[in-house]
């Protein structure tokens, strides 16, 4: 309605206010979620250009159109005490426009040069140190029921996106996590991270191998690799290359993706032409034959998973608050109509935390071949000295051969010489020397012993 009035006062047009106010709407057809064609999407171009004299920046006209924090967020409490709530929530540019983030660490949005990307000072971490629901982080917001000027969503509430403090929350790269949280109702968010790494030596085979990409070998539009940053540069990319500009969400870093020209409501015919196909992502891993009409499809070749990455689960419970006065310790004295609560916290400590290594070394192949052959062959590397020295033998006598044949027939020879000598029968008086040989005679009884020499 500020708008709507600022443009009735500039004498730039002499449409009524509500007219005015029917034109402006149509800039919600911005979103990615929409890209609808309306019939006035021109008119509206048309009207913003005659009142800013010529271009104007669309995405500061949708930053002071959106829902601001300072507004919606009523009380804020991180780790159990009182916070500002602007120290804490940024208002930052995610898919579905401009959100208040908590805890998003990132660089900034739009950053003119190259030189100023890697010097951009990134956000301090929250990190938690207890557990429960009163070490987390806790939030009092107010819907503006009366003030739903532009819906994204059919219901009424806020859209609670969970995301890694380093990533552009893209849903189309998976690592994003919506819930709904309704008006009049207290809302638990308990969060479970799954962390998964990978270990040097993983990093020395090639990006096919590994199917993934360490941070420091690939820069994105952000200042290190991140899956979901290329899955949006790609998106970028395809959009530029159809559309010939870029969507106001997206962030913008560098000269040249700062001179880059950001679409109005006169890119919607060709924005929405080509929706469907940036909502159908194919990263590396996907194969074409998958669906028959996956030429329809953004294909991001170069875009595979961290290599080191944390993902976030979310476990949402809710109760509902009837209308009154509280006299909590969140809700002291607070009159509660139709306010809503949120909790954010860990329940339990330690993760899941999953590890990419290779399948095995090569002592361990080794081993196991091992031991492999000991159970099926009773196989050893004593079996292998015994068929070293086995073999030697048969070298040996495959080369020594000839030799052992000549020497076998001189053995043969001579045992045949010494078989055909003439064998003759020696008697047992032979044996004794003749000089001592006697005769003993018998004569007349008596016996009478006289040696005789031959």
């Amino acid at each position: 309605m500020e708008l709507a009035t600022n443009i009735s006062r500039s004498s730039v047009t002499n449409l009524p206010i509500d007219e005015i106010v029917n034109l402006i709407k149509q800039l919600g057809n911005q979103y990615d979620s929409n890209f609808i064609m309306d019939k006035n999407h021109f008119e509206v171009d048309k009207l913003l250009m005659d009142y800013y004299k010529g271009s104007y920046d669309i995405t500061e006209v949708m930053k002071n159109l959106s829902p601001q924090c300072l507004t919606m967020l009523l009380k804020c409490k991180l780790h159990g005490t009182d916070r500002n709530c602007s120290q804490l929530f940024k208002f930052r540019k995610t898919q579905d426009g401009f959100c208040c983030t908590f805890n998003y660490v990132r660089e900034r949005d739009d950053i003119p040069t190259m030189s100023d990307v890697f010097k951009a000072k990134q956000n301090r971490v929250h990190t938690v140190d207890k557990l429960g629901i009163g070490h987390g982080l806790t939030v009092v917001m107010e819907p503006f029921l009366d003030d739903y000027f532009y819906p994204i969503l059919p219901v009424k509430g806020w859209k609670i996106i969970v995301f890694h403090p380093y990533d552009y929350p893209d849903v189309s790269s998976g690592g994003v996590t919506e819930v709904l949280v309704m008006p009049g109702t207290e809302t638990y968010l308990d969060m479970t991270p799954t962390s998964f790494f990978s270990t040097d030596i993983i990093e020395k085979f090639s990006v096919n191998q590994r199917n993934c990409i360490f941070a420091e070998e690939i820069r994105t539009s952000g200042t290190t690799y991140t899956y979901s940053d290329c899955i949006v540069d790609c998106k970028i990319n395809d959009v530029l290359k159809l559309c010939k500009c870029r969507p106001f969400y997206y962030p913008r870093r560098g000269e040249k993706e700062y001179a880059q020209r950001i679409c109005t409501n006169k890119d919607l015919p060709c924005l929405g032409k080509y929706k469907s196909k940036w909502w159908t992502v194919f990263p590396h891993e996907s194969k074409e034959e998958i669906l028959p009409n996956s030429t329809w499809a953004l294909h991001c070749h170069d875009c595979y998973p961290a290599c080191d990455d944390t993902g976030y689960d979310v476990l949402s419970s809710m109760s509902y608050m009837s209308s009154g006065e509280y006299k909590t310790d969140l809700l002291w004295n607070y009159n509660i109509t139709d306010q809503g609560v949120l909790h954010v916290f860990f329940s339990k400590y330690g993760t899941i935390r999953l590890k990419q290594d290779v399948i095995y070394y090569w002592y361990e192949l080794l081993s196991d071949i091992g031991g492999i052959c000991g159970v099926f062959i009773g196989f050893s590397f004593i079996s292998i000295v015994e068929l070293l020295y086995f073999l030697v033998l048969i070298l040996l006598d495959l080369f020594c051969g000839k030799s052992s044949l000549e020497e076998d027939d001189d053995q043969e020879k001579e045992t045949k010489s010494i078989h055909s000598q003439t064998i003759q029968t020696i008697y047992w008086n032979e044996l004794l020397p003749r000089s001592w040989q006697s005769v003993t005679f018998f004569n007349n009884g008596q016996f009478s012993n006289n040696r005789a020499r031959y």
